[in-house]
């Protein structure tokens, strides 16, 4: 009796491995630049489309904040994973291979009220400036932009950080602070009350990606191109194109180990903001 129900045991275990091996499931990890339910949202066109072409299931995750989004991304919890370059990488080291990178680069914005006096770098002089989430892209970028520049500058300014762009871009609608450092797509993506308040000044034009999609190198070369085809032919949708012209992405490049490699120089102020931060 005891062997026949080991038996029983074994094959229902051999039954549900079978079930989920048909029903493959993709885990896409996405930058926590909005809410969860936001990122969810914007991205559902692209995650239907996905599961359609490759036959699987693929589901959309994101972490609470950049820094658990790091080690989300290094401890292997996503098979995809849209990444902004300064993460790039350490999933690179981890066997992660990039895929494709959005048409449009990086762009570095200050939001502001549309009354604001703020126009120049040196209009930052005595300003409140919120900068989100430490370890974002635009965190690690904004503090090298400041320091590099505080003689434009002129004086002394305020750092304020706050938990993420769209707290960032909430204050500066508040008026708690003067403005905000972030990106177009997270300003895209405001709410259109909350938008209808605010404008955007771009000082300097950063060249790095916005955002890199890779791929764990372990789902195999065949599954792996399979993915490849399906993202760099999403744009040629309807909803593909409405994707890419309201987030003003404007679609997909391929991307290269040459991407990654023009993010290593931000790879020591992640690791310095990490050490710094605990």
């Amino acid at each position: 009796m005891k062997r026949f129900f080991i038996s029983l045991t074994l094959i229902a275990l051999n039954l549900f491995a079978d079930d989920i091996d048909e029903r493959k499931t993709i885990r896409f990890g996405i930058a926590p630049f909005n809410s969860a339910s936001g990122i969810v949202k914007t991205h559902r066109p692209l995650r239907d489309y996905l599961s359609e072409k490759l036959d699987e299931t693929v589901t959309i995750y994101t972490s609470v904040n950049h820094e658990k989004f790091l080690s989300d991304g290094i401890e292997k919890r996503f098979d995809m994973i849209a990444t902004p370059a300064h993460f790039a990488p350490f999933f690179y080291e981890k066997g992660y291979i990039p895929l494709v990178k959005y048409k449009t680069p990086l762009d570095f914005i200050f939001v502001v009220q549309k009354d604001s006096s703020i126009r120049k770098i040196s209009d930052l002089k005595g300003k409140r400036i919120g900068i989100p989430d430490y370890l974002s892209l635009y965190y690690v970028v904004g503090l090298r932009w400041l320091k590099e520049r505080e003689n434009e500058i002129g004086g002394a300014y305020a750092l304020v950080e706050e938990p993420g762009h769209a707290a960032a871009i909430a204050a500066v609608a508040a008026n708690k602070i003067d403005a905000a450092i972030t990106g177009s797509p997270p300003f895209t993506f405001l709410e259109a009350n909350v938008q209808s308040r605010l404008s955007w000044i771009e000082l300097e034009k950063i060249e790095l990606p916005s955002l890199i999609t890779m791929v764990d190198k372990s789902l195999g070369d065949e599954r792996i191109e399979k993915i490849r085809e399906a993202l760099e032919t999403f744009h040629a949708t309807e909803a593909g194109a409405a994707f890419f012209r309201s987030s003003g992405y404007n679609g997909y490049l391929k991307a290269t180990k040459k991407d990654v490699n023009a993010a290593d120089s931000f790879k020591y102020d992640v690791e310095r903001a990490l050490k710094d931060k605990r």
